[in-house]
């Protein structure tokens, strides 16, 4: 039982030592990336830009009164004449987050509301843009 024994050692050392000699093992003291760079841009197109959908969403609702850069000013909309508010100066700089979401739901003076044409979620990465992109902040 004792050369059993002895014998079961011998062969774990000899695999050991040929697991450790074996030339194709490479070792390095370099770390190596998490991810590939394809495996980096799979994952950014897997969670989009929520400021970039708000960007979109922007241009496509927004922009035809309060301009390309938020700049508001007179606006002709259906052949009625609007002077529509600024979102990077004036008011809307001291306006919450929680009254830009109300005016974008359920509309204001002129503004028409967007509840029925954006989500709750839409909503909030457009007020999210205009704080970043427009205002700043």
């Amino acid at each position: 039982m004792n050369s059993a024994k002895f014998a079961a050692i011998i062969v774990v050392i000899g695999c050991f030592t040929t697991a450790c000699n074996s030339s194709d093992t490479l070792t390095t003291n370099q770390t190596q990336p998490a991810s590939s760079p394809a495996t980096a841009a799979a994952t950014a197109t897997a969670t989009p830009d929520p400021l970039a959908e708000a960007y979109v969403d922007f241009q496509k609702n927004c922009e035809r009164c309060h301009g390309e850069k938020g700049q508001g000013g007179p606006v002709e909309i259906e052949g009625r004449k609007l002077k529509v508010s600024s979102l990077r100066e004036g008011h809307a700089l001291n306006h919450t987050d929680e009254k830009f979401v109300k005016q974008i739901s359920e509309g204001d003076d002129e503004m028409p509301a967007f509840k029925d044409k954006l989500s709750r979620e839409e909503i909030n990465d457009l007020v999210r843009f205009i704080r970043k992109e427009l205002q700043g902040k």
